[in-house]
């Protein structure tokens, strides 16, 4: 019981927000076997990043200097979490045929980050308690979709415009990497009521779902 407890507190709004993010793709749906592939590799990324992060815990959740706290959320969550499922995407999709338009970034990086979200939230629920996994099933999982969408975004122009790729790449990686920083450094530091979390959070999704819509008006698969 405890375990179909889990699986629907963490797995479940993962999924059901990739169906909804590929529903988004209007002209030419990638493969779902590319979707679960980029899935798993998101989820795989949990390793690297809580090998990283995890010296760190004590000196993000217990510290009282906000100058501290600002450059750990950024370089050691922000950077770490969004560089590593960024690489998920570069050197595990990216390469791939089916990997041929702009909208087909923002899918393939919002699955990475689905799957990372998915484990990093059945991690949370197993130490802190269902409270904590559902508040984070409908916020933290959102907050790791658009930001990995807004960065997929960028990387689909990238592999678009072969010769902007690097600065088309750090543009997509710097943003994200300074929101989510900025982000948890809010939301560690309890700086911010619940209300502008969730004010902050559906800025992201805007932001997304603005560079989606873009994005399908790209598409040379339009009719």
């Amino acid at each position: 019981m405890r375990v179909f407890w889990l699986l629907l507190v963490s797995l479940v709004p993962g999924l059901l927000w990739v169906y909804f993010f590929y529903r988004q793709d209007r002209y030419e749906p990638e493969p779902i076997r590319m979707i679960i592939k980029a899935f798993i590799y998101g989820a795989l990324a949990v390793i690297p990043v809580g090998i990283i992060e995890l010296p760190f815990a004590n000196q993000i959740t217990a510290n009282t200097n906000l100058i501290k706290l600002f450059l750990l959320t950024i370089l050691v969550i922000g950077l770490t979490e969004e560089f590593f499922k960024f690489a998920a995407v570069r050197y595990g999709i990216y390469p791939s045929e089916e990997f041929n338009e702009v909208m087909d970034g923002i899918i393939y990086a919002i699955s990475v980050g689905l799957g990372f979200a998915v484990v990093e939230n059945l991690l949370y629920t197993v130490v802190f308690g269902y409270q904590v996994g559902i508040i984070r099933a409908f916020i933290t999982t959102l907050v790791h979709a658009s930001l990995s969408g807004i960065a997929g975004y960028y990387l689909g122009l990238a592999k678009m415009q072969r010769g902007s790729e690097v600065t088309l790449i750090t543009i997509g990686l710097g943003q994200v990497v300074l929101l989510h920083g900025i982000y948890d450094f809010l939301v560690v530091g309890n700086l911010i009521s619940m209300t502008v979390v969730m004010m902050i959070v559906i800025g992201f999704y805007i932001y997304l779902i603005r560079l989606i819509r873009r994005a399908n008006r790209m598409s040379p698969f339009k009719s």
